[in-house]
């Protein structure tokens, strides 16, 4: 799925809009034991109430598409014979009532569920008709989010109470906070149901677990995190001597100018990705030798595998410049890198920053002379 499409089905999730008439849940204890199953019929609930439930599922499909929305692929194995999937798809048709598949969707999914705090699993499911050109529908999207969200003790304190007109302690709240995981089955891909392909979302931005292996039992893209370390070990390791601040800098900036062109371009249907032959072209043009770009080729398939496409996003920290050793640490506005200069001067090794006026020292205003 791309931006567009996630926020297609986000914007249906409120009272008004949804078509969901129920949602389905369990309470998980610390020891990952179902406390108690629930159903709740949502035209019995008050609108703001609908509207807390509807929150929690928005934020499953919230997030940067390759580092909080993964999509997941089943293998054709899977298509065929695969457990996970046929469990999935039961899902889909339906979770209200006495249903055998949700039964064992809890059964086979709670135990895996990491962390060591109670939690609420919530599942709603819902028909959408999916508008053409002429606004008639076209096709009906049947789909169910589950949304795993963990719940914190909170203490309340002194609280006043109206009757007796007094300040009295009241007892620990147990509050749903935001889901750490969740998924989308099927997938809304070109706006029609793809079957074979689910949404998994993660809050931190992990990769595989336990979690995904129960639901999934397939292979993810790896974490953002580990994708950013890696590329920089990558790129590091392969350029050697000839990894200047100069070629950081035109690769941040490449880096930048993909995603900036994909933000403004309204028609495109696909995240933006980068290859291995994108950062090569880029290496050449910084005239760095060929012995160094065959090494970054050989690194790179060996660490993110052949033909394997990044997301730009994933790949550097757009937002900041930071220059760091064990005793300095200098940020720079992203937007001024122009400022900076890296010198030699009589044998040492030199960061130039241009100031002007406005320099402080400890919160203190000074001269430079």
């Amino acid at each position: 799925m791309n931006k567009k499409e996630v926020s297609e089905i986000r914007r249906r999730l409120t009272a008004a809009e949804s078509g969901a008439d129920s949602i389905r849940g369990c309470y998980i204890s610390e020891k990952r034991e179902i406390i108690s199953e629930f159903e709740l019929p949502l035209s019995t609930f008050p609108e703001d109430e609908c509207e807390r439930y509807f929150t929690l599922f928005k934020k499953v499909l919230s997030g940067g598409i390759g580092k909080n929305l993964i999509n997941v692929d089943f293998t054709t194995k899977q298509m065929t014979d695969g457990a996970e999937q046929k469990l999935l798809y039961g899902l889909r048709d339906g979770i209200s009532g006495d249903n055998a598949y949700l039964h064992e969707f809890y059964e086979k999914i709670v135990p895996s569920i990491p962390g060591d705090e109670k939690c609420v699993m919530l599942l709603m499911h819902e028909n959408y008709d999916i508008p053409g050109k002429n606004e008639e529908s076209t096709e009906v999207f049947r789909y169910v989010l589950c949304a795993v969200c963990p719940v914190k003790e909170k203490d309340s304190g002194l609280c006043y109470e109206f009757d007796s007109k007094q300040f009295r302690t009241k007892a620990k709240e147990h509050t749903v906070c935001p889901p750490d995981f969740g998924f989308m089955y099927p997938r809304f891909d070109n706006r029609c149901s793809n079957i074979y392909g689910s949404l998994y979302y993660t809050k931190n931005a992990s990769g595989k677990n336990a979690f995904t292996d129960a639901v999934f039992a397939s292979e993810l893209p790896m974490p953002a995190k580990e994708q950013k370390e890696t590329f920089g070990d990558v790129l590091r390791g392969a350029v050697a001597d000839q990894c200047s601040f100069e070629l950081v800098q035109t690769v941040r900036d490449h880096i930048s100018d993909v995603i900036e062109t994909y933000k403004k371009d309204k028609f495109a249907d696909e995240p933006p990705v980068i290859t291995k032959t994108d950062i090569c072209d880029l290496l050449r043009g910084c005239d760095i030798t060929e012995d160094h770009i065959t090494a970054f080729s050989q690194e790179y398939d060996e660490s993110f595998g052949k033909g394997t496409e990044l997301t730009p996003g994933n790949l550097m920290d757009l937002k900041k410049i930071e220059f760091k050793n064990d005793s300095v640490v200098i940020k720079i506005d992203p937007d001024r890198p122009d400022l900076v200069e890296v010198k030699v001067i009589d044998g040492v090794k030199y960061i130039v920053i241009r100031v002007e006026d406005g320099v402080t020292c400890n919160g203190i205003d000074i001269k430079i002379k």
